[in-house]
This record gives structure tokens, C-alpha cells and sequence, in this order.
């Protein structure tokens, strides 16, 4: 597991099982941080907590989350493979300077002065 987190970090190709299981972690995460917000609202306001609502709030949270894994698996495998988007985006970037086609402006080129204008001073 710690391998697929090492992996990740380093932006390593991962198969659309291994990307829906990081995004279920993460949801289910989500879900653990609904369900505790509850609680302590609860045992802040009236000093007790009201366990079947928030087992209600945890299970419909954990749900999602689910779902939300089930639906990265199903769109991971129509992601394109890590090096291809990478090899896309540094053809891109390589060739567009942002600027409409000009090169951009280095050190060597002054800009022209700007002039300002100054209110005129009258008494």
C-alpha cells in the first residue's frame, strides 16, 4: 500500500484499479471527516451525541465515496498514459510563447518609456 502512495507521489503510470483505490482512500477520508463533525458539533452543543444520525451522515458519506471510486475506475481506463500526456504537454509548451506568436521580451530589449500624465498644479 505504502508502495502505491510512493508511486503516486512520484508521479508514476498507475492502472485505473490502483487510481480507483486512491481516490476511494480519499473519499473514504472524506467521509470519516463528515462523520466526526457531527459528533463533536453534538458534544459541544448539548454534551451528547445522537449515534444513529451520525452513523446515518458516515454511511451515506462512505457511500459516495464509493461511488465516486467506482466512477474514476470507470473513466480511468479512457485516461491517457502519463508519459503521452506529458510528452503533449512539453510539445506545447516547447512551441508556444503566449504571446500570439512574438518571442518574448528579454533584458536586452528595453521597454519604451512610459510617460505619465501629471495633473497640472494650479492655486
Amino acid at each position: 500500500m505504502f508502495a502505491l502512495f510512493r508511486r503516486a507521489r512520484a508521479y508514476a503510470a498507475l492502472t485505473p484499479g490502483e487510481r480507483a483505490l486512491l481516490k476511494l482512500l480519499e473519499g473514504l477520508a472524506c467521509a470519516a471527516l463528515v462523520a466526526a463533525l457531527p459528533i463533536l458539533a453534538d458534544a459541544l452543543a448539548r454534551g451528547a451525541v445522537n449515534w444513529p444520525d451520525i452513523a446515518r451522515a458516515a454511511l451515506a458519506a462512505s457511500a459516495v465515496a464509493v461511488l465516486l471510486a467506482l466512477a474514476k475506475y470507470a473513466k480511468a481506463h479512457g485516461d491517457p498514459a502519463l508519459a503521452d500526456a506529458l510528452t503533449a504537454v512539453a510539445a506545447t509548451v516547447g512551441t508556444d510563447t503566449g504571446r500570439g506568436g512574438q518571442p518574448p521580451a528579454s533584458a536586452e530589449t528595453p521597454a519604451a518609456p512610459v510617460e505619465v500624465a501629471r495633473p497640472a498644479s494650479g492655486l
